[in-house]
């Protein structure tokens, strides 16, 4: 029996690479990155599969040849997998403008070409479309931060995106995620457990922000990857939003960050910071931010707990 086929954008970074990972032996891969955060080298789809395509593409900068061949591979694609965007609040930090611009740029590009298609699209967009809610239920009203902080610029794209998707009528499922986190991700771009590994274990100390209440729900990529694995193979949720996230691992960042230091065993200081110390303007912190899973456990309960993460990560080097 033929495979169906797959397309992944941001298919180098960390969600991006895990679905390869997960579903080469079911699909026919087409690997799309920039390689601007990617978390493994192309050559290394090889050691998954000689069978993958890969294209390294800026999707926010197309030429006609570019979308040429792109609509070409959409023609025989049943998901579309994108997930393709700028990662981590460091990155977004430094530079909002080129992260709230590219995304706009990539959505002019590809979702006019997708909706030409017959593909179904999973969306990766963001909790952070949920502003500063706390519990966050898929279809609650959202209330994002004013633009004089460009944070929420980011927050605003995601959203946006959703909008069009809608707008073109692409069959989709819109996956809004929760701190994902585990092998494999970068501490680079301030995601908030491999930073704090990887600063323990080579800094001797860890950095909180404030008084470290902030709280914070963390999924594992395993649990996150065999939701995706149930939605895509009993194709569910059709057009609808889902939650992707753990709200039995709701912890503070104070917490966290003693949890990590006896998880380890090591002696690492616990430093207090102000937050915009080391974040610019353009970022604000957030107080509280959990989600509403009851539509998730419909199909898939995460398990895998905090201190399981931690470990994880840790045996993976951090990231």
């Amino acid at each position: 029996m033929t495979k169906k086929k797959m397309i992944i954008t941001g298919g180098l970074g960390f969600l991006g690479s895990a679905i390869a990972k997960n579903f080469f032996h079911k699909y026919d891969l087409v690997i799309i990155d920039n390689e601007s955060t990617n978390v493994i080298k192309a050559d290394e789809l090889s050691l998954l599969s000689d069978q993958i395509i890969y294209k390294k593409l800026d999707l926010a900068l197309l030429n006609e040849q570019e979308k040429d061949w792109f609509k070409k591979e959409l023609e025989d694609t049943t998901y579309f997998c994108h997930f393709a965007a700028a990662v981590g609040v460091k990155k977004i930090d430094e530079n909002p403008n080129a992260a709230i611009i590219n995304e706009y740029q990539v959505n002019q590009n590809i979702l006019p070409l997708i909706a030409q298609s017959n593909a179904k699209l999973l969306f990766a967009s963001s909790s952070e479309v949920y502003g500063n809610a706390t519990e966050c239920t898929e279809d609650q009203s959202l209330e994002i931060g004013s633009p004089d902080t460009l944070r929420w610029g980011y927050a605003c794209n995601k959203l946006m995106t959703e909008f069009l998707i809608k707008s073109y009528e692409i069959p989709h499922i819109t996956l809004r995620l929760f701190n994902v986190t585990g092998p494999g991700q970068s501490p680079d771009y301030g995601m908030v457990i491999p930073k704090m590994i990887k600063d323990a274990k080579e800094e001797g100390s860890i950095n909180v922000y404030g008084d470290g209440n902030q709280c914070r729900s963390f999924c594992d990529v395993e649990d996150f990857l065999k939701a995706i694995d149930i939605l895509i193979s009993n194709d569910m949720f059709h057009n609808q939003t889902l939650n992707i996230g753990n709200d039995k691992n709701l912890i503070t960042i104070k917490e966290l960050a003693h949890l990590i230091r006896d998880t380890l065993k090591v002696d690492a200081q616990i430093n207090y910071l102000n937050f915009h110390d080391v974040y610019s303007k353009n970022s604000d912190d957030i107080y509280k931010r959990s989600p509403n899973t009851a539509k998730l456990k419909e199909i898939y309960t995460p398990e895998i707990d905090v201190k399981s993460i931690i470990r994880k990560i840790a045996e993976h080097k951090y990231g």
